[in-house]
């Protein structure tokens, strides 16, 4: 028999649940979990820049930039300007950030091997299938931010959105007052 309550609705519980015990755990070095995402995604490749690290976490460039300060503040991260466009800031891990990077990765680990204990191999094994298939069907969704940035973009036969041109918009006016 189902539950009275539906997937995604538990799907939230279970991420809002988890968050909170990693809030309390990364505490311990002073990070928050997205700011360890940040560190991770920077030491593995995943994002080099802001722009980068908002779109693969989903969040505005505004949003990213009050997430990075605490960490360029504290030395964990640099950002240099790009070799080929000095308007893109490339951001590293400074040798303060891999130790912060290093302490806070022992941590996840920790905790992730702590709130899965109660599930055997097989239940773990089915269990990213079945995330990594509900992913991969969110970020092809027309909902999904990825897919509906590439359906705004105009095509060369499609003009974008937008108000008539002036002229047009004198002769409605004109039709109107007569």
């Amino acid at each position: 028999m189902g539950s009275s309550v539906g997937t995604i609705y538990l799907l939230k519980r279970a991420e809002l649940a988890v968050r909170g015990c990693m809030d309390g755990a990364f505490a311990e070095v002073d990070l928050t979990p997205s700011q360890y995402f940040i560190l991770f995604l920077i030491k593995t490749g995943g994002a080099s820049s802001s722009a980068e690290l908002a779109r693969a976490m989903g969040m505005l460039p505004q949003s990213m930039t009050e997430l990075i300060a605490p960490l360029e503040k504290d030395n964990a991260i640099v950002r240099r300007p790009d070799g080929a466009n000095n308007r893109i800031l490339r951001i590293e891990l400074t040798a303060a950030g891999e130790r912060l990077f290093a302490k806070a990765t022992q941590i996840a680990i920790r905790m992730e091997r702590e709130l899965l204990a109660g599930f055997d191999e097989r239940e773990l094994a089915r269990m990213n299938q079945v995330f990594e298939a509900l992913i991969a069907t969110a970020e092809a969704h027309s909902h999904h931010p990825k897919v509906r940035s590439v359906a705004k973009l105009p095509t060369a036969d499609k003009k974008p959105k937008g108000r008539k041109p002036p002229s047009t918009r004198k002769s409605a006016a004109a039709a109107r007052a007569r």
